[in-house]
């Protein structure tokens, strides 16, 4: 008996902490579940930040966030009401309160405009050295998801600029004249029921042109994603451009299909030789894959690569990750691609990474054709043969 009883205090000992939390949780979803009825006073209720002139604090968003997650997660029936508080808490917060850095107090400045936004968005402020994966990360989302909803097509954000922040994972949409519910849901892969539920639309499902709604778990099509660069179509043409060494031909064709690898390859863009040689601080052979590489990361990011002799394409990995870039095998926008197949390996670019896994690249001299510049969608399964260097 004596055993069994030094066994339950060792567990409650070890546990006690992760029990309390646990207790505490539950405790708040319950009394947040019969906020509606007037029988709580609890501390992170609606009914106590009603009392407290609607000032909320960080932490109190942050446990309504917490409640919402476990009401859904546990399927309670009230699970409904708690998401509603937490997106309502979430909108006071940021319409009603600034935090004065001088006195460390909240205050309260002219309520920022939000009439035009559903309660499942919100207006949110860049602050002094924020950055977007800050942003991202404080509100639970991705940085995609708030990158779509305000047409970013980088990471790029400055102090004061305004951004429509969606409070579950998914994108602020604004309404044109002939979307209805269904059309979006359709267009997004969405549930028109969520879309209803998170914009209030119960009674009414007229959307008004120029508002401001969110479509929870969308999927926005590739082309529609501002980071997209539509494919450059060359002009059918036989005459060429010369030099003393090289002559170029424009030649009729786009689309080259797909392999095993590789989906919907085409022709997007066509360099000549005159062309390459003007590409200052590239130190690459004109034509082909490291050149290229080379000039997207330099003309379209943030982060060229060295003005030095980096190898061929099968040492770029190694060569790079000794001088700092980070080498894996997770893909990111502008990251290069390297594969160390065939005899001096091969890179190219990221252009887009999609929600089902796959990637968009696009590469120079693919299949020997130098100068030539494809796109192509590499398929998930594949994704991970490659290293990506950021």
């Amino acid at each position: 008996m004596s055993r069994k009883k030094h066994n339950v205090f060792e567990f409650l000992k070890k546990y006690w902490l992760y029990l309390t939390a646990f207790a505490v949780i539950l405790g708040v979803a319950y009394f947040g579940s019969i906020e509606n009825s007037g029988n709580s006073d609890d501390s992170t209720s609606l009914r106590a930040i009603y009392n407290n002139n609607y000032d909320v604090s960080t932490d109190q968003v942050s446990e309504f966030y917490v409640v919402a997650e476990l009401a859904n997660s546990m399927q309670f029936a009230s699970s409904n009401e708690i998401t509603n508080n937490y997106i309502s808490v979430a909108l006071l917060q940021q319409a009603n309160q600034t935090l004065d850095d001088t006195s460390g107090k909240i205050s309260k400045p002219t309520i920022v405009d939000v009439s035009h936004l559903s309660r499942g968005v919100q207006s949110y402020t860049v602050k002094a050295g924020e950055t977007l994966d800050q942003i991202a990360a404080r509100f639970g989302i991705s940085t995609d998801q708030i990158r779509w909803s305000n047409g970013l097509a980088s990471k790029t954000i400055s102090e004061g600029q305004s951004l429509y922040i969606p409070t579950v994972p998914g994108i602020a949409y604004t309404i044109k004249d002939s979307d209805t519910v269904e059309s979006l849901a359709e267009h997004y892969s969405a549930k028109a029921a969520d879309i209803i539920s998170y914009n209030d639309l119960e009674t009414n499902k007229d959307l008004k042109a120029g508002s401001v709604i969110l479509i929870p778990n969308a999927t926005v099509p590739e082309t529609e994603r501002p980071e997209y660069e539509a494919p450059i179509t060359p002009t059918p043409s036989s005459s060429s451009s010369s030099s003393s060494s090289y002559t170029f031909t424009y030649q009729n064709y786009s689309y080259l299909g797909s392999t095993g690898a590789r989906e919907n390859i085409r022709i997007v863009q066509r360099f000549s030789y005159a062309e390459s040689l003007v590409d200052s601080g590239n130190r690459n052979t004109p034509g082909q894959c490291t050149w290229y590489a080379w000039y997207y990361r330099k003309h379209y990011t943030s982060n060229p690569l060295p003005s030095t002799v980096l190898g061929n394409a099968n040492a770029w990995a190694y060569t790079l990750s000794r001088m700092g870039y980070v080498v894996n095998n997770t893909p990111s926008v502008g990251a290069v691609f390297q594969t160390t197949s065939g005899y001096y390996g091969h890179v190219g670019v990221v252009t887009a990474v999609n929600g089902n896994g796959s990637i968009v690249i696009r590469d120079m001299n693919y299949n020997g054709m130098a100068f030539t510049v494809t796109e192509a969608t590499i398929p998930a399964q594949y994704v991970g043969m490659y290293n990506y260097i950021h």
